[in-house]
Order: C-alpha cells, then structure tokens, then sequence
C-alpha cells in the first residue's frame, strides 16, 4: 500500500482493474462494499454516481458504505445520500487536539451530518483514530459526546503505518470477543477496540493502480519504511498467528 499513495485517480473512470473486481465480489458472495481511500477522501472522486450506480447493476443487492472524514458531507449531501451505511473518522471533537493531529481543519459537524438525509445517516458508525493526543482522557470525553449524539458503534482504530498504541479500553472488562477484537459497552454505545495489523477480517480489494487481492493485507502489519511485512508472533490476545488465520483461509463478508 505504501507504494500507491502517489497514485491519483480521482478523475479516472473507468477505474482500472473495476471487472476483476466485479467478478471476484460475484464469486465469492461478497454484498458489503465499502469506498474508502488511502491518503485521500472519496467523496473527492468526480465519478461517485456512476462507481455507485455499476455496483448495483453489478452486484444485485449490494449494500454500499462510505468510509470519510465527514469534511464534505455537508457540502456534498447528493454524494451522502448514495450510500446505504458509512463511518466518519476522526480524532478528536477538541479543536486544538483535532489540529494537531489532522493538520489542519475542526472537527466534522456531526449533529448536522445526522440530519442529512438517507440511509447512511441512520447507520453511521464512527471511527476514532488513535494517536498519542487523544488516548486517554480525552477519549472518553469524545465517546460521551457521541453517545449523547445518538450514535450507537464506534470503533476505536489502531492508525495504519503509525506506531502502535495499545487498546485504551485494555482495563474495562469487554462484553465480547468480536472478529479477533474486544467490543465494550461504554455509555451505552457499542465501542470495539479494533487492531488493523491483526483484526480477523478477509475482503476483496480494488487498489487506485488496478491490482487486485483477496486477503486484508493492511492486517498483515507492515515496515513503514519499505512495506514488508512484518512477524505478527509479538500479538499475543488474537489474530492471523492462531490456527484459524494460519492455516486455513476463509472469507468473511461483513
């Protein structure tokens, strides 16, 4: 992945690789297809209705997320309401922590965002990155905020390519055991620590330079600075060094 961030096809369509794509999701059932972007937004793509509308002619019965920072959701509501669910990330409601660790911007409007209409508004999750600023106490601050917004899933991300911060949550006592991820109750919204480097996922991926795979390679862990993969031996709760991950492969649509 490291390797595609230069790429930039935000004006491309079709875009490259879109068949085997297709044919992949087709043969091995796959309904859940989720947007996103490595290092940039995809409500930034100028070809969102047309990517929407092939795939569900596509993929019949698809149901289409939205993975965004929320900065253009307001600007852009006919983008929002293509989709069926989606998650916003961020870091922080707190300006100055939101700067430091976005660059530049505030934090996303999201009491607006969940007025907008459409299915995506009523299945919104979001997604807190974790960085050093907002581990603790600041966390609970924002989880407070969202449980008050009505938002019922967050997921507590472990950021990609970053050093690792270790789950926050690691003292509270989990409900569960969720993909390979502990999930908690906190203010009654469902919280889900969840570990990218080794979270028990498979999907089908459609990278900007057309190249397809079939595994869930940001899971794998990685050297940042050459993008080799790295022992994942050093995790120790769950993930791909158990048998399951190990030994066997098996595709779960989520």
């Amino acid at each position: 992945m490291p390797g595609l961030d230069t790429i930039d096809n935000l004006d491309t369509w079709p875009l490259p690789g879109m068949e085997q794509f297709l044919a992949s999701c087709r043969s091995h059932g796959v309904k859940d297809i989720n947007i996103t972007g490595s290092d940039t937004d995809p409500l930034l793509f100028k070809h969102l209705p047309e990517l929407c509308s092939l795939l569900r002619e596509e993929i019949p019965g698809a149901v289409l997320g939205l993975r965004t920072n929320g900065v253009l959701a307001l600007a852009r509501p006919e983008l929002w309401g293509l989709f069926d669910k989606g998650s916003v990330s961020i870091t922080s409601f707190d300006d100055e922590i939101y700067i430091k660790t976005m660059g530049n911007g505030r934090p996303p409007d999201l009491k607006e965002i969940l007025m907008l209409p459409g299915s995506i508004s009523k299945n919104l999750k979001i997604n807190i990155v974790l960085c050093p600023e907002n581990a603790s106490p600041d966390l609970f601050i924002t989880l407070g905020k969202l449980a008050n917004l009505g938002i019922q899933h967050v997921n507590i991300r472990e950021p990609y390519g970053q050093p690792h911060i270790g789950n926050p949550l690691e003292l509270l006592k989990p409900e569960g055991i969720r993909l390979g991820m502990p999930f908690y109750n906190i203010f009654g919204v469902d919280v889900m620590y969840w570990d990218i480097h080794y979270v028990e996922v498979e999907s089908v991926n459609l990278y900007a330079n057309g190249k397809l795979s079939e595994t869930y390679p940001v899971s794998l862990g990685h050297d940042p600075a050459v993008g080799k993969v790295e022992d994942q031996g050093h995790f120790s709760v769950s993930g791909r060094q158990f048998e399951q991950w190990t030994n066997k492969r098996k595709l779960i649509v989520l």
